[in-house]
């Protein structure tokens, strides 16, 4: 009935991988993998999730090799970074009939800025607007991507974007209450008020149309989280 689906790049070697896999056990679930050598493919097999490998140099190409891998009524296409209340599951089960949307955003840290970070997330950009990211981890019913056979534009930042603008042309999204708890490591690298200063330069270059993949490259420079730069 559900299948999540999981973009990776080098994350056995991050410290929430292991806690995200265990969050998983018992579900249906496609790895998709920029290989390295980092033992993925092992950890995938001993698991029972299956393992795709892909040549995609983004995210969003990893999505979309793990879309046509799926057989049941739902996705979820979970960020690598990000853990689901067990809720989650159950909540996207209850649903009656096709929907679209995310989870409720919050950090793993109570600091006051990331508070009011994921509160604009869900109540604002994303009640409001229709546009959630992917730290969110999106969910969609398959017959809702039925003619996006890679729904997601294969961009190096902003893919979650776009992917919420397509969809909400023809439904609202939906965003359960279950919680989807992501890592602050960005922060916590960068210095929280010089990278929440990067987010909003960004988005303001994703307004005037700059190019995507320089935007990325400034987005990860130093921390490799989803390419090397």
């Amino acid at each position: 009935m559900l299948t999540i689906i999981v973009p990776t790049y080098k994350d056995m070697a991050r410290a929430w991988t292991n806690e995200l896999f265990n969050s998983l056990a018992g579900h249906t679930v496609i790895v998709v993998d920029t290989p390295s050598d980092d033992g993925m493919e092992a950890e995938c097999e001993k698991r029972g999730f299956t393992y795709v490998k892909s040549k995609a140099i983004n995210r969003a190409g990893r999505l979309n090799d793990g879309i046509k891998y799926v057989n049941t009524p739902w996705v979820i296409f979970h960020h690598p970074r990000s853990l689901l209340n067990p809720a989650a599951f159950t909540q996207i089960r209850e649903l009656s009939s096709p929907a679209w949307g995310a989870f409720t955003h919050q950090f793993d840290d109570p600091h006051p800025l990331f508070k009011f970070t994921s509160f604009w997330s869900n109540h604002i950009r994303g009640e409001l607007q229709g546009i959630y990211y992917l730290d969110h981890c999106l969910y969609s019913h398959v017959n809702l991507l039925s003619d996006k056979p890679r729904p997601f534009s294969e961009v190096d930042v902003f893919e979650d974007t776009i992917f919420c603008k397509r969809l909400k042309t023809s439904m609202r999204p939906h965003r359960l209450s279950a919680a989807s708890t992501t890592s602050s490591v960005r922060f916590k690298q960068n210095g929280i008020w010089r990278q929440a200063f990067m987010n909003q330069l960004l988005k303001l270059g994703y307004f005037l149309g700059l190019d995507h993949t320089m935007m990325n490259r400034w987005y990860e420079k130093g921390l490799g989280l989803n390419q090397r730069y």
